[in-house]
């Protein structure tokens, strides 16, 4: 009876074993088909007079106290080019049983950036091992009443000759950004990766390639120039102008 007995106990350790052994097997393999991706943000600023922890002094007079942004999205398109990439292995990221260029890996927010505090991590992900070949993301307007931001999608103050200055726009724009080395992809592996969204307003600023914020003018005369696509200051222009920049001076860096 009690050879029985340890028969049947050793019988189900067994079992119990092989089960464990089994899921584990699973998950492995589950997992290795995925990576985990971290996107962080940070702005560079060249050409600087003098620097503080939270101001940055440009070429000329003029001083920036605050940067800050609010993305709607992001997305990932894959390489499909690469070699390494298995169509089946990315079925819980497509529509429709074939990953291709109508298949964006999006990754919703806001995320409201303040890109004065130094390099930000904005998220970590985890997507289908491979090669991408572009990072999007999108501005768009804030809708939180307690934030600065709300109603803009992009926000710089400071001082132009010592006066008070506020950039701000409403844009919903679409940015598109690569490595510099247009030859290198976003690679995830099974190692956490991370890439870094660099917005260079030493750049976007100057005075020679960008926009030069010596030109703004206070036109309402009430102390504070105000650049906006609706001020009353008649900056329109320039407000335009630094939009673009933006989208120019953004580049991508590994981490």
């Amino acid at each position: 009876m009690n050879k029985k007995l340890n028969l049947k106990i050793s019988t189900i350790l067994v079992l119990i074993l092989t089960l464990i052994l089994s899921l584990s097997c699973s998950k492995d393999e589950t997992n290795s088909s995925v990576g985990e991706l971290n996107i962080g943000a940070k702005s560079t600023f060249t050409n600087l007079g003098s620097k503080s922890s939270s101001t940055k002094q440009m070429n000329g007079n003029i001083v920036i106290e605050d940067f800050r942004m609010n993305l709607s999205e992001f997305k990932l398109e894959m390489d499909l080019d690469d070699d390494n990439y298995q169509d089946d292995q990315n079925e819980q990221w497509d529509d429709d049983g074939d990953y291709d260029y109508e298949d964006e890996i999006e990754l919703m927010g806001p995320f409201e950036l303040d890109l004065m505090s130094g390099q930000i991590n904005i998220l970590n992900v985890t997507v289908p091992i491979g090669n991408y070949e572009e990072l999007k993301f999108k501005f768009d307007i804030s809708s939180d009443p307690s934030s600065d931001l709300f109603g803009k999608s992009v926000l710089i103050q400071g001082t132009i000759n010592d006066t008070p200055f506020i950039f701000w726009h409403n844009f919903d724009d679409e940015v598109e950004v690569d490595f510099e080395d247009a030859k290198f992809d976003i690679s995830v592996s099974q190692v956490s990766q991370g890439i870094v969204i660099d917005f260079d307003l030493g750049q976007i600023l100057d005075n020679t390639n960008g926009v030069d914020l010596s030109l703004a003018k206070d036109g309402n005369l009430d102390g504070i120039i105000e650049i906006s696509p609706e001020d009353s200051d008649g900056n329109n222009e320039l407000a335009e102008a630094i939009r673009n920049k933006i989208k120019e001076y953004t580049n991508l860096f590994e981490d």
